[in-house]
Parts: structure tokens; sequence; C-alpha cells
């Protein structure tokens, strides 16, 4: 059957929508949350800028937005299930990098910005506490679970910290942004070093 009308209105919608979050989070990256303007991001779109306001709820919106998207990711629950599954403690190490290496990889530039911006505006801080809790709360479900294993030296709660110290916002940004490491080379160090902390066995 041929579209009705609301459908296709709703379709245009979600275009639109998708566009306007396209286009802020290309420019945030691009030219940094508080040089991008509600203009730049409407004409990027292709839209006026009114419509970034009613759309999206203008820069707020967006980046609050992004961060929710990057926070929930589907990856966070489907990768996560086996990381748990998982009896071999070395394994549960391995996964837990590569899945923290290609959320970093799809949704790097979102955490930067947020965290650049947070520092001077409470809106974005408080979405940016939201998404850093639902990271840790994922590898504190790692420590967890590691724990449960008996595959520890140190308790479980240090183990959370250990796990956010080298798999949390830094060790991937040191390693690869500041420092040029391949994502391999990092990945393999990080969860090597890791291990050794933990006092897992040799990887």
């Amino acid at each position: 059957m041929p579209p009705t009308a609301t459908g296709r209105r709703a379709e245009y919608a979600e275009l639109t929508a998708e566009a306007i979050i396209t286009a802020a989070r290309e420019l945030f990256t691009e030219r940094g949350y508080f040089a991008t303007t509600v203009n730049q991001i409407a004409e990027r779109a292709r839209v006026a800028p009114a419509t970034v306001y009613a759309v999206a709820g203008g820069k707020h919106g967006l980046i609050a937005t992004l961060v929710e998207r990057w926070s929930t990711a589907p990856i966070v629950a489907e990768r996560g299930a086996p990381i748990i599954a998982s009896r071999d403690a070395r394994e549960v190490l391995r996964l837990t990098a590569e899945v923290v290496r290609d959320m970093r990889l799809e949704y790097g530039d979102i955490m930067c910005t947020a965290r650049s911006v947070a520092p001077h505006d409470e809106a974005v801080a408080e979405s940016l506490r939201t998404a850093t809790h639902r990271y840790r709360s994922s590898l504190d479900a790692v420590a967890g679970h590691l724990h449960a294993l008996g595959a520890l030296g140190v308790d479980a709660a240090v183990a959370a910290d250990v796990l956010w110290f080298y798999f949390g916002y830094t060790g991937y940004e040191s390693l690869v942004k500041e420092n040029a490491w391949p994502y391999e080379r990092a990945t393999e160090w990080l969860t090597a070093q890791a291990a050794h902390a933990l006092g897992i066995s040799s990887l």
C-alpha cells in the first residue's frame, strides 16, 4: 500500500531531525561546541534556524541527544552479555577492552565534546554525569563478575577503580590521541596492564 500522508510526514520529520543531529555532531567536532552557532548547524542541515530549536532544542538539546545516544548505545548490551557469560577471566578482560575500543571509535568525538564543555555548562555537565554513571556501572559489573569468578588479587571495589583507570575516558585517549598509538597496540597494552594490576595471570 502507498504511504499515507501521516507516514510521509513522520518520515520527513525523522530525516530532518537526523540531518540536524549529524550536522551538529560534525560541527562540534570540527569547530568546537562554543564556536558553533545554531545558524551554522541549520545551514549544514539545510533547514531554517528555527527548525533546529523546534526539532532538536538548540545546541543544548543536540548535545544532550548526542550524549544519550553514546551512553545508551546498543553495543553496550550486545557486547556486555558475552562478557558476563564468560568463565575465563582473561577473555573477560580482553572483551572489555575491545568493546571500550569500539565505543571510542564510534563515539569518541562525542565523549571529547561533552568532557570539554561540561566544566563550563551545567546542563552539559549533568548529561555527562548521567553518561559517566552508565559507563562506570558497566565496568563495575565486569569487576563484580571477575570477583565472582575468583579471578582477582584485589577486592571488587578496587577492581572497579582499576578498570576505570585503564578503560575509562583517559586510557585510549592518552595512548591513541596524544601518543598516536594504533588502537590494536593500545588495546593489547591496556589489557595486559589491567590484568597485572588486578592480579590476573598473564594474557
